[in-house]
């Protein structure tokens, strides 16, 4: 009641400004939570190159950081959803959306500052899709390469057939922590197209000289057996100590080929590399998903933040847990559709930009379905339906409790 009588004496821009705190609020603190999930997921790896393999910890933190606008361009339209949808469930579960109804205002008078909130998502999520992320990507490939030709040795892994170097296989039944001393050592060199060489020895330690771009492997008490491509001749030598030699100009090659992905690419770049495409083939539609993804993925944060809206509204869910929970389940919907969009259009089922707006065709013609259906007071089937499943779990749980405690 008290809330009714503050609501009549409200002018709009207040009501607003109420109503902006609350969403920027919960905006921020799901914005937070999301991010650093996506990169704890990281965390452990990340932790192994700076406790055992010597990676600086400076190094591992530009990684993580690097990462984060592509982090960004999925948790801003999920914050975007969770800001609204918690902020207009607590909004009807206090009673305040009944009140600020019987003061004459309407659903449509109040979306100004979720549209806010969206617009301002989706500005952030498409300054990082269409700038942040290809330079965040291309740097954090730069750094893992540059990492790479100072301590090529981290990938090294016992047990494992380490085909990291071009033309050589490397297996090491032992690799210290460090990933530089090596015990029984079997190595396949493919290098020489004439000769075949098999490599065995006891015992094996890396030697990097970065300045040079030069890595070697310096072998003891081992043997070099030699086999001729028409496998006419052999021959096996036998040594105590055996350097090979390990070019890392390989990586220089790979980061100059492989350096500039889809994802490191500029609008610019996928236009130029679509125009000079001669064939729409694969490979002509994944660079084309690619250019519509990052205007598709950003615009989600208004269509997102305006369906939650009338899942706030008309859901009968009590608590944040319960908010999360389906905001969660709209978003998974969203991403499937991406995935099944992208999959499809990959395949060439339909025009692959299609494929990535579809997701925003469909959940947008399905928020302004539910958005006039909230407007007039009318109920939406799908959400009635959810809302007395709710029910009927929550008093199975009540009656079990209450049979307990008799």
């Amino acid at each position: 009641m008290r809330f009714r009588m503050a609501c009549s004496q409200m002018t709009p821009s207040i009501l607003h400004r109420y109503i902006l705190k609350e969403l920027f609020q919960f905006f921020l603190i799901s914005l937070i939570a999301f991010t650093f999930i996506m990169v704890v997921t990281q965390i452990s790896i990340l932790a192994d190159l700076t406790i055992n393999k010597g990676v600086a910890p400076s190094a591992i933190g530009l990684l993580i950081f690097y990462t984060l606008p592509y982090s960004f361009v999925f948790t801003l339209p999920i914050s975007t959803l969770l800001a609204v949808l918690l902020t207009f469930l607590r909004l009807s579960h206090d009673n305040e959306m009944t009140a600020i109804k019987a003061s004459g205002i309407s659903l449509y008078q109040i979306l100004p500052p979720v549209f806010v909130l969206s617009v301002f998502a989706y500005l952030c999520a498409s300054y990082m899709a269409i700038y942040a992320t290809p330079k965040g990507t291309r740097a954090f490939n730069e750094l893992v390469y540059s990492v790479a030709r100072e301590r090529a040795y981290i990938g090294i892994k016992p047990r494992y057939f380490n085909d990291e170097f071009k033309d050589i296989v490397l297996y090491a039944n032992e690799v210290d922590v460090s990933g530089k001393y090596l015990e029984d050592i079997f190595i396949s060199d493919k290098r020489d197209p004439r000769l075949s060489h098999t490599i065995v020895a006891k015992k094996g330690v890396i030697l990097s000289d970065p300045d040079r771009k030069r890595l070697a492997l310096k072998l003891t008490d081992g043997s070099i057996h030699y086999d001729s491509q028409e496998m006419t001749s052999s021959d096996t030598i036998w040594f105590s100590t055996y350097e090979l030699s390990l070019d890392l100009r390989q990586f220089e090659r790979k980061q100059k080929k492989g350096g500039i992905g889809r994802g490191e690419m500029s609008v610019s770049q996928l236009i130029a590399e679509l125009r000079s495409s001669k064939s729409k083939d694969v490979r002509y539609n994944l660079y084309l998903m690619e250019l519509h993804r990052k205007f598709a993925i950003p615009l989600s944060c208004i269509i997102l933040g305006m369906i939650a809206v009338p899942l706030g509204i008309q859901t009968r869910i009590s608590g944040s847990s319960g908010g999360v929970s389906l905001g969660l389940g709209v978003f998974l919907l969203y991403y499937i559709l991406v995935a099944t969009g992208r999959s499809f259009g990959e395949s060439g089922v339909y025009p692959p930009a299609l494929g990535m707006w579809i997701p925003n065709i469909v959940i947008g013609a399905l928020t302004i379905f539910m958005l006039q259906k909230a407007a007039s007071e009318k109920p939406i089937g799908l959400l009635s339906l959810f809302n007395r499943l709710s029910d009927q779990i929550r008093n199975l749980g009540h009656s079990r409790k209450t049979g307990r405690s008799d």
